[in-house]
């Protein structure tokens, strides 16, 4: 499911400020193209990740750079109330824009000069990323590179004004390496997750590293420049593929975006599900054989997705914890809901219209089970709603600290 199409969004970097999403994008000039022209970077909001809004295109000539057609790819940061807008010109160097009105700009550069320029490091200096660390500097880092041909990512610490370094750049060091560009790193459980273009991974307990191979997460038409972000306790994984993917000829220089589901394996494996990379995120449909507990769009702290034999399922519920699902779909009058889920405690679950204090729709109430003797059950709840779309939350009420594990829910389907 692609998101902005046929406008050239591509070199995804989603953030989330003040609540909302915001996608820094570069832009592939059109269809047709024999290499790659981007002439600007831009700025897209949403706060449901289906409909985007641009909220700011930044001109190379508004930057020391001036004319150009190598826009490539941009990363983004808060410090302090500032937002620092960081950009590429083709593989030659860095330059950072600051916003103090906000993540939508407007932005002006700077330095007026690049802030990692050509020649500073052995490798091609483009495509940076910027990742704040969760300790209690908040200690920001800069990364960018290349590693084919011999090359390598490198890495350097920011000052507090994010807009210049705070140590030279260094290599990073990764066993059994790749070549690509594009690296990423994100966070999980004290472990950094550096990845690259083509979604291979490798992982390591230091930011600086040595990162150690993991493999490829995730295959889909090239899966270009792809990252990861977190919002309302859900991972996603947000990459590029060609806008024309399936015609003949594939046209790699104009592309669109795509955003799928992440989970991590008890193993720290990183798993996608391929069923989304056609349906699209944060929308459902009741005609669906099954919807996946793991496929919410919004969930309560304190819930997590756990591996399971067959797959991932929640847990964590307990009292007043809640999932949500917008847009589902399809759903008939009246419809009948069958949840799948595997009872700790007796419980209630609600089913409430668009949030955890919507209408209620209907309510099921689940008898305890020994889930080490019991298979886990489906258990049926009919609803009193109107034909059509409808986001569904499903509040959780009862004593304990786990109430259910939640696998999945599907609605009867009823032949017309």
């Amino acid at each position: 499911m692609r998101i902005i199409p046929n406008q050239g969004v591509c070199d995804p970097h989603v953030h989330i400020f003040n609540g909302k999403a915001y996608m820094f994008s570069t832009h592939d000039r059109g269809p047709g193209q024999p290499i790659f022209r981007m002439d600007d970077w831009r700025i897209f909001s949403s706060d449901d990740l289906l409909n985007w809004k641009l909220e700011y295109t930044l001109h190379p000539e508004d930057t020391f750079l001036g004319k150009c057609e190598d826009c490539y790819a941009t990363d983004a940061a808060e410090r302090n109330g500032k937002y620092y807008f960081y950009f590429s010109e083709g593989q030659s160097c860095i330059g950072v824009a600051v916003s103090e009105n906000g993540p939508a700009g407007p932005y002006r550069d700077a330095l007026g000069k690049p802030l990692i320029p050509r020649g500073m490091v052995d490798t091609y200096c483009y495509d940076p990323t910027v990742f704040i660390d969760d300790d209690e500097a908040k200690t920001p880092y800069i990364l960018f590179g290349f590693t084919v041909i011999g090359k390598k990512y490198y890495i350097a610490r920011l000052n507090e004004d994010m807009i210049t370094l705070a140590e030279e750049p260094r290599p990073i060091e990764i066993v059994n390496s790749w070549a690509n560009d594009a690296c990423w790193v994100t966070k999980r459980d004290g472990v950094y997750y550096l990845n690259s273009h083509g979604s291979d991974y490798a992982t390591s307990d230091n930011i600086y590293g040595p990162y150690t191979y993991r493999g490829q997460f995730w295959n889909d038409a090239y899966s270009d420049h792809g990252t990861f972000f977190t919002y309302h306790n859900q991972t996603y994984f947000t990459y590029g593929v060609p806008e024309n993917w399936g015609e003949e000829p594939v046209d790699r220089y104009y592309r669109t975006t795509k955003i799928i589901y992440a989970h991590y394996r008890d193993n720290g494996e990183i798993a996608c599900d391929p069923f989304i990379k056609e349906a699209g995120v944060a929308q459902y449909d009741a005609r669906w054989d099954e919807i996946k507990s793991v496929w919410y769009f919004a969930a309560s702290d304190e819930l997590y997705k756990k591996e399971t034999e067959n797959g991932f399922e929640m847990r964590g519920i307990r009292n007043g914890s809640y999932l949500y699902y917008p847009e589902i779909a399809n759903m008939r009058q009246n419809a009948r809901l069958y949840l799948g889920v595997t009872a700790q405690k007796p419980c209630e679950i609600e089913i409430r219209e668009n949030s955890p204090f919507g209408h209620v729709l209907g309510t099921c109430r689940i008898s305890a089970a020994d889930p080490d003797k019991t298979p886990a059950a489906e258990i049926e709840c009919p609803l009193e709603n109107t034909h059509g779309t409808h986001g569904l939350c499903f509040v959780f009420r009862g004593e304990g600290e786990e109430l259910l594990r939640f696998r999945s829910f599907r609605f009867e389907q009823v032949k017309d």
